[in-house]
């Protein structure tokens, strides 16, 4: 072999490899620009699960709070339903308790009215004088007994005394009378 036919043999050996390495190099690159789509649209799907579960996990803890705050709001709603019907029931028992003793006492004055047996109501002008002095507590003749009893721990001996007196000529609730007197003798005892 002449060195002319091995230069060509070198030849066309060096253009059989570039053009083998050419086209391995393109299949190569049409193999990475057709997974290309592939893996965009993997990660895609990927960001789109992710981001739904976040919206899931957030949507979740907000329902959370809201019904946290709702069995708040029911559990508050019992408690003041319960005390309101505790302190319905309490003004029912004492106003029987007062109605009763109310009977007693009438039946008793009937007993000792005499010969003629009528009963004659005493009006509160005639079991205490008339007071026209305002009562220590502000707005007094808007509230209710439970309302005025709970102030009484707010005031002196002599302040429920005027309150005593001031109730007895205006609206003469029994119930709260007996309060009066009742917190009167045990300030006047201690």
């Amino acid at each position: 072999m002449n060195e002319q036919q091995q230069q060509r043999i070198n030849e066309a050996a060096q253009q059989f490899t570039d053009a083998l390495v050419e086209s391995y190099k393109t299949v190569s690159d049409r193999t990475v620009s057709a997974q290309e789509p592939g893996i965009q649209l993997t990660q895609d799907f990927f960001n789109r699960v992710v981001d739904n579960l976040r919206t899931q996990a957030e949507d979740t803890r907000q329902v959370g709070q809201e019904l946290v705050g709702q069995q708040q709001r029911q559990w508050e709603a019992a408690q003041t339903l319960a005390q309101e019907s505790t302190k319905a029931y309490m003004d029912f028992v004492n106003s029987m308790f007062y109605f009763y003793q109310g009977s007693v006492e009438a039946a008793e004055r009937s007993s000792g009215a005499g010969s003629s047996g009528t009963i004659t109501p005493e009006s509160p002008a005639d079991t205490e004088e008339s007071s026209t002095e305002e009562p220590p507590i502000e707005d007094y003749d808007s509230l209710n007994v439970n309302e005025v009893s709970q102030r009484l721990g707010e005031l002196s001996v002599e302040e429920i005394e005027q309150l005593r007196e001031y109730e007895a000529a205006n609206k003469n609730r029994r119930s709260l009378l007996q309060r009066f007197d009742t917190r009167i003798a045990a300030a006047r005892s201690s």
